[in-house]
């Protein structure tokens, strides 16, 4: 009897343990999408390779990130294309309009965004609970009406505004712009503010734009975010040579690049909450699986030194409510 079962055993053994080591030896690859210049590195993609190492991952030994960046949508979708074409596990995306552009690219690998802006609304997923696409991620707003509260906000932080110059992306590709801009309008309307509509396709005819605004108290510069405005930096410098508030897209543009200041979920975060998605796809989990995660909390982040070097007081309310304050 011992003749045939220890075999048997031996074999079995040096299957579970060839399989074993291919688990082990396996390296995955992921694709980023980042819409914008080189050398931009959205909070997103920091907070996603902490999650990821926090998850026992190991870049370059058993995950590679593949990090695609293009400004031009056009070369963007070429290349999302290509990875149709090669063993990619699955792709990450950044905002809206790069999920969309890998939406129409592929519904074979899967993709996590983090985040889209209404990704039901959009056609991105079916529902928030059951995504029922190759899609799923974390969403930045889930119904457009937080977009007009961004500039409610920025009126109560800066009383004085009498009129708002709204920059945002004009180029098709971006699908947010649309809905974002008709509650923008009824909220400016409610609030007694004049808007000045800005669209744009590149980040440098934001900032020409803005140069030739004239000093006007009262005025205010209001983005819808995008790709397209992931960095602030020059646009913060020529607001405050203007004496302009400025509101932006994200904590690190107040902190780091001198914007005035910004309401919207924390995207550190939101990378580190994708980590999740990432390992729960990679281990054979579907995207259709897994609902999409809304933002529990906005934080209110404001620039003293900013504020101070524009003229502007900010109410010690605002400073109370704010969840982070530079000075």
């Amino acid at each position: 009897m011992r003749s045939w079962w220890l075999p048997l055993i031996l074999m079995t053994l040096l299957v579970s343990g060839a399989v074993a080591a291919q688990n082990r030896s396996r390296v995955y690859r992921v694709g980023i999408i980042v819409a914008g210049g080189a050398g931009l590195i959205p909070p997103q993609i920091r907070g996603l390779r902490d999650g990821l190492g926090e998850a026992g991952y190991v870049e370059g030994k058993d995950i590679l990130l593949d990090l695609l960046q293009e400004e031009n949508y056009d070369q963007l979708r070429a290349n999302i294309r290509n990875y149709s074409q090669q063993r990619i596990d699955a792709i990450v995306t950044t905002a809206s309009a790069e999920t969309a552009i890998a939406k129409d690219v592929t519904d074979k690998i899967p993709i996590i965004f983090m985040p889209a802006a209404f990704p039901v609304q959009l056609g991105l997923v079916k529902s928030m609970a059951s995504p029922g696409t190759n899609l799923t991620g974390l969403t930045l707003f889930t119904d457009p009406q937080e977009i007009g509260k961004q500039l409610e906000v920025f009126k109560e932080t800066v009383p004085p505004l009498r009129r708002v110059v709204v920059f945002f992306d004009g180029r098709k590709e971006n699908p947010v712009t649309s809905m974002s801009l008709a509650v923008v309008r009824k909220v400016a309307a409610h609030l007694t503010i004049k808007l000045t509509e800005h669209p744009v396709n590149a980040l440098a005819e934001a900032e020409q734009a803005l140069s030739s605004l004239p000093k006007n108290a009262g005025t205010g510069v209001f983005i819808i975010c995008g790709p397209m405005f992931k960095e602030l930096k020059k646009m913060a410098v020529i607001a405050i040579e203007k004496k302009l508030p400025l509101f932006g897209c994200a904590a690190s543009q107040v902190a780091d690049e001198g914007v005035l200041l910004s309401y919207i979920p924390d995207l550190y975060y939101m990378g580190y909450r994708g980590a999740w998605y990432v390992d729960r796809v990679l281990k054979g989990a579907w995207p259709q699986d897994l609902p999409v995660e809304t933002p529990t909390k906005f934080e209110l982040v404001i620039n003293r030194k900013t504020a101070k070097e524009i003229g502007i007081t900010i109410s010690p309310e605002m400073l109370i409510l704010a969840d982070r304050v530079f000075n």
